[in-house]
């Protein structure tokens, strides 16, 4: 059954853009340096003919994403860069009209036969996981809901009710869900503030101590200072997950410079999130 604001696709192209760190980044045990952006960008067409771009932009990721002891990072990020550009192939074949939720649904029927079948032509005897190919796969599904958007005019996040969905949540997921939408589980309007989780990376260096050559390129280097620059309440300590003392030192560490930094510019309150997922 048709929908007056169904859309089909009519052209998705995906590129890679690779983008170098400034400085190398540890987590997971793993330091990286580089990466890529999956950057897509896809045309929709409405019943009425109108045509709208919709863009959607994703770091590789592939060291949260994917970690890994039996592909080295280059083949997983190679794999996922791959499967990226699958994505875009199989959103070209598809003719049918529909929801941005129901395009990206039926698309991902696929996304498990190759998730198994990628790696072996690639040469690799492994299966991509489910979040590697999630991550993998959103650029195409945000480029596809800002084009919906933009066809229509309107803020896509709005456009997830009963008024422009042909099938309720329980077509996705289960009867559970029975005559509820996603508008019921998302925001109306944005929120006017929100915060920046500042990432701290194992190499960071905290003070000045912890630096062996600075880059001077005009931007903070040390924790201090970037807390000063930023005025930073919220921020991401990279842990190791595997070593607790290591971890428990660096959090010390870390609240040592963030309470000397905060006291001298005034700041009573701050957070951490301690993460270490990647293990």
């Amino acid at each position: 059954m048709s929908h007056p604001f169904d859309v089909r696709i009519v052209e998705a192209v995906c590129e890679l853009n690779p983008v170098a760190f400034r400085a190398p980044l540890k987590f997971g045990g793993r330091i990286v340096d580089k990466t890529f952006l999956i950057d897509v960008q896809v045309t929709l067409e409405t019943a009425n003919g109108h045509m709208a771009h919709g863009l959607g932009s994703m770091p590789v990721g592939n060291i949260w994403a994917w970690p890994t002891d039996k592909l080295t990072p280059d083949q997983t990020e190679k794999v996922m860069t791959t499967f990226a550009e699958e994505v875009v192939r199989l959103a070209n074949d598809y003719p049918e009209f529909g929801h941005p939720l129901d395009l990206s649904y039926h698309l991902s029927g696929e996304y498990f036969h190759l998730a198994r079948t990628l790696p072996k032509k690639m040469g690799f005897d492994v299966a991509i996981p489910e979040l590697a190919l999630l991550v993998a796969a959103s650029p195409f599904d945000a480029a596809l809901h800002d084009a919906y958007g933009r066809a229509h005019e309107m803020n896509c996040f709005n456009m997830l009710s009963e008024e422009f969905m042909t099938h309720d949540l329980s077509e996705y997921l289960d009867d559970q869900f029975k005559g509820e939408y996603l508008d019921q589980y998302t925001l109306r309007d944005p929120k006017p503030r929100l915060p920046l989780y500042h990432l701290i990376g194992a190499l960071d260096p905290l003070t000045e101590g912890d630096i062996e050559k600075r880059i001077n390129d005009g931007l903070p280097e040390t924790l201090g200072e970037w807390i000063k620059a930023d005025g930073l309440t919220h921020m991401k300590i990279k842990l190791a997950g595997d070593d607790l003392n290591w971890d428990v030192q660096r959090v010390l560490a870390v609240e040592k410079v963030a309470g000397e930094a905060q006291t001298e510019r005034g700041c009573a309150e701050w957070f951490y999130s301690c993460d270490f997922n990647e293990k």
